[in-house]
């Protein structure tokens, strides 16, 4: 069972009524939520979003907004950007690397950041250490259909969801 509408890619060039694009807080392969491991995210529990398999270990700020709260030691970003959307920036790090003294750079303390701002930057052991970035919006009830434009994006540089405004 799927509790919220899923997001589905759709080549941004194709995408009607676009209202914003959210740019991507990590680096890597984009994945449809369903394909999380967690089935809080998975079943698209919390909302809509979509999954990144992160091959860089750099978050940056979907938005420009405020930090609404840090959870998870800095793994877990509630966003409220300025247009009033809520936005949940999830990194799934592995077991190993849930230390504080991984994440040398991060945004506690910050209240308000700019698009494309670092949130955190891990420091893993290793290159077979894998990441998956989520991000999900929290209010989208009363938005259009959203979609991913991209199949590979940059974080803080490309788009990873496109929303539509909602149809009559």
């Amino acid at each position: 069972m799927q509790f919220s509408i899923p997001v589905e890619y759709a080549p941004i060039t194709t995408i009607q009524n676009p209202l914003m694009h959210l740019a991507s807080p990590f680096t890597g392969k984009v994945l449809p939520l369903p394909s999380h491991p967690d089935p809080l995210f998975g079943k698209g529990m919390l909302g809509r979003g979509v999954c990144v398999d992160m091959t860089s270990n750099k978050v940056c700020s979907p938005v420009t907004g405020q930090i609404e709260r840090i959870k998870r030691k800095g793994s877990e970003f509630i966003l409220v950007a300025n247009n009033g959307l809520k936005l949940l920036v999830h990194i799934q790090l592995p077991p190993d690397c849930n230390a504080m003294e991984r994440q040398p750079i991060n945004a506690f303390g910050k209240e308000h950041v700019e698009q494309g701002e670092i949130l955190a930057y891990f420091d893993l052991p290793g290159s077979q250490t894998r990441m998956l970035g989520t991000l999900i919006v929290l209010n989208a009830d009363k938005l259009g259909p959203c979609y991913y434009p991209l199949k590979q994006v940059n974080a803080g540089q490309d788009p990873l969801l496109t929303i539509t405004k909602k149809q009559p």
